[in-house]
């Protein structure tokens, strides 16, 4: 029996997958459970239509953070630190801090997960970041000044 799963289940797949499944185990488990539906033509067709809206969604989203990307690309944020007087840093930049730097100063929605630092930022000066999505990459400029 071909059906259509509403939440991932273990051993069978992950939610919105069609996979066919023993009818026993779709009577007496996946259905009880509210686990899957059966996967009736007219089912199949809503959801291969609700599929192609999501990956359009997606798409959509996509080519936003590409955008958003490209548009940042050279651009050089200035993040205060508190330093020693040799310019070593008493807690390291992260991802997280960039982010929060470039939404600030930039007003610019970057995911931590898109942003790439080779070695945490540990010193005053200048350092390059990359930004990364699905098919563009950016350079930008971390600029670490000591605060008073």
């Amino acid at each position: 029996m071909k059906v259509i799963l509403l939440k991932d289940v273990r051993g069978i797949g992950q939610i919105h997958e069609v996979h066919s499944v023993s009818d026993g185990y779709a009577m007496n488990f996946l259905f009880p459970n509210k686990l899957a539906e059966a996967a009736t033509p007219d089912k199949l067709a809503a959801f291969e239509a609700y599929r192609e809206k999501e990956q359009a969604a997606q798409k959509e989203r996509t080519d936003a953070a590409a955008a958003h990307i490209r548009a940042l690309s050279g651009v050089i944020l200035e993040i205060p630190a508190r330093a020693t007087e040799k310019g070593g840093l008493f807690k390291a930049i992260h991802e997280s801090t960039v982010a929060r730097a470039l939404k600030e100063q930039k007003d610019a929605n970057i995911e931590e997960s898109q942003i790439f630092i080779q070695t945490p930022i540990k010193t005053v000066g200048e350092h390059a970041v990359e930004l990364r999505s699905a098919e563009v990459r950016a350079k930008i400029t971390v600029k670490v000044v000591p605060q008073n």
